[in-house]
């Protein structure tokens, strides 16, 4: 039988005759036989299914809608099993639409959920989700669980967070929804895994049979591993950090990630996926050790990281309505951002953290400028770029426009492109600042950048002399060795003069939150400042004191 065939004809059916109740039961009832031969196309028609059905609810009467409504409907309980979108939906159905969890929340979700599924369909070893407080992280996980272990009733899933009461919450969290068919539609989505036995004293959970590792076995990170637990589903982790008292105490952290790492992570058995959720507190913390630790060893894995405003509108990533108000403002949070601490906000609300304590450039220590000086010429205008060295780092290109011993950074591109999208970037840029002289670190594919750059821009009709130069200290020293002379005789543009977002923002972000450690995602920013500092000393033979242009 030509499935595809058959279906495109049910289709266009509908199209002509949307009224037609029964093509989309016959629609959907082609779409289990073809399942066994291609699993894919089946699904993806069901979820088709699904548009034309909702479409079609909201142009009948009442009446004629229940037939609509249940073929939607179970189109959803078709895909459930296997789709963790239409399992997180299927489920609550049966709930007042005030009391559902996923519904209202679904907009700011789908990241996460996108995630999860790329755990459940083995694209990933490893998902790292970070978001605000309360923002539903800890329920999804705990569906999540509660979708595998249903799906795998014979596997083992082991959770772990960090203290009893969050422990407890994993586990009536899970029986929450095993345990009121009435209100939850689990067992219509996986009627084989039936709830045999729970431990509220040992937290475990197994579904459809008994076994010395349950399907679910909740544990906290410094309750003893050894023999008693294993993870061959997921081993997922929630909270691994108390709260920020914790995270500024380096060696607690130190020894919460040993622990972690030698003994927790050894429980899952080779392959299994790994999940870490939490609030970002500090640079240290375990969801950060793992992701280097990941990319150390290669592994596909992903971050999910969503702050609560967007760093480019300043608008708020998490409003919804419940109970007929709206929750997660815009306004809730910028209240949040004025009465908590730059450290504070920015690590639980906007999950990037750092550590203030260390902070080589705080903004509270730069000179800023609104307009430069009107009433003298620049002894000269300079350029140095840091090209990107991996695929996450940023070329960053600051121009700096000099009147004596003072240096105006009044431009810059700072773009994770790829080189042919920050190649014109640049061109464009020292060509419209006037740049007489542009200097690029030569290491690696440098020098070839500085080529390109140059040619871009004899093509446009400009000639600015550019070269290469190879640098061999070390980066952190150099950064470290700069800094004094650029917090002192160094100028930024005012905050106020850019948007949130741009290229400049993005810039001093990264430098404004670069710590003594060294130990931050990317350095690209205060790396090139460190290079530009650099190139204006050895013009002046040691000393910021900057020779006139001859013309």
């Amino acid at each position: 039988m030509d499935y595809r065939k058959l279906a495109d004809s049910i289709k266009r059916h509908i199209g002509n005759k949307p009224e037609d109740h029964a093509a989309y039961i016959d629609l959907l009832s082609l779409c289990r036989q073809w399942e066994a031969e291609d699993f894919q196309a089946a699904h993806e028609v069901s979820k088709e299914l699904r548009v034309f059905s909702a479409k079609q609810l909201r142009r009948t009467s009442p009446k004629e809608a229940e037939h609509f409504y249940e073929a939607w409907r179970k189109s959803l309980l078709f895909d459930a099993p296997h789709n963790f979108d239409a399992f997180m939906t299927y489920i609550e159905l049966d709930r007042k639409p005030e009391k559902r969890f996923y519904a209202p929340r679904r907009h700011y979700l789908k990241p996460m959920v996108q995630g999860f599924q790329d755990i459940l369909d083995k694209k990933l070893r490893l998902l790292t989700i970070s978001m605000p407080k309360r923002a539903g992280k800890s329920q999804t996980g705990i569906n999540f669980v509660n979708m595998l272990s249903g799906k795998f009733p014979d596997r083992s899933t082991l959770m772990e967070g960090t203290g009893d009461d969050l422990v407890k919450s994993f586990y009536n969290g899970c029986l929450e929804y095993l345990m009121a068919p009435n209100e939850y539609l689990f067992y219509d989505v996986f009627p084989d895994a039936r709830l045999v036995q729970t431990g509220a004293d040992t937290k475990i959970i197994n579904l459809k049979s008994k076994s010395r590792f349950p399907t679910i076995m909740c544990r906290s990170i410094d309750a003893r591993q050894v023999g008693l637990s294993e993870a061959t589903n997921v081993l997922y982790l929630d909270d691994c950090v108390e709260g920020r008292e914790e995270a500024k105490n380096r060696q607690r952290l130190d020894d919460k990630w040993e622990v972690i790492s030698g003994d927790i992570m050894g429980r899952a058995i080779e392959g299994t996926p790994m999940v870490f959720t939490g609030t970002r507190y500090s640079i240290y913390d375990p969801i950060g050790r793992v992701q280097e630790y990941a990319a150390q060893e290669n592994w596909p894995w992903r971050a999910i990281e969503i702050p609560a405003l967007d760093l480019i509108t300043d608008e708020s990533n998490y409003e919804y309505e419940r109970e007929g108000q709206k929750i997660f403002t815009t306004a809730y949070f910028r209240e949040q951002r004025e009465l908590l601490s730059a450290e504070q906000f920015e690590s639980e609300f906007q999950q990037q953290p750092f550590e203030a304590k260390g902070l080589l450039f705080n903004k509270d220590e730069l000179n800023y400028f609104f307009e430069l000086p009107p009433d003298r010429e620049p002894d000269t205008i300079i350029a140095v770029g840091d090209t990107a060295e991996s695929g996450s780092d940023s070329t960053s290109l600051p121009v700096a426009v000099i009147y004596g011993t003072e240096v105006y950074i009044v431009d810059v591109v700072f773009d994770d492109a790829p080189a042919e999208v920050t190649k014109p970037e640049c061109a464009k840029c020292l060509i419209s600042n006037k740049v007489a002289s542009a200097t690029f670190e030569a290491n690696n594919a440098g020098q070839y950048y500085a080529r390109d750059v140059a040619e871009i821009i004899r093509q446009q009709g400009y000639s600015i002399g550019i070269r290469t130069k190879r640098t061999i200290s070390n980066k952190q020293t150099r950064i470290e060795f700069a800094s004094d002379n650029i917090k002192k005789n160094f100028y930024f543009k005012h905050p106020s003069t850019y948007k949130r977002g741009s290229q400049y923002w993005n810039f001093m972000k990264e430098l404004t939150t670069y710590t003594r450690s060294g130990k931050v995602p990317h350095d690209d920013a205060p790396d090139s400042l460190a290079l530009l500092e650099n190139e204006i000393r050895m013009l002046a033979g040691g000393k910021i004191e900057i020779f006139k242009r001859p013309c």
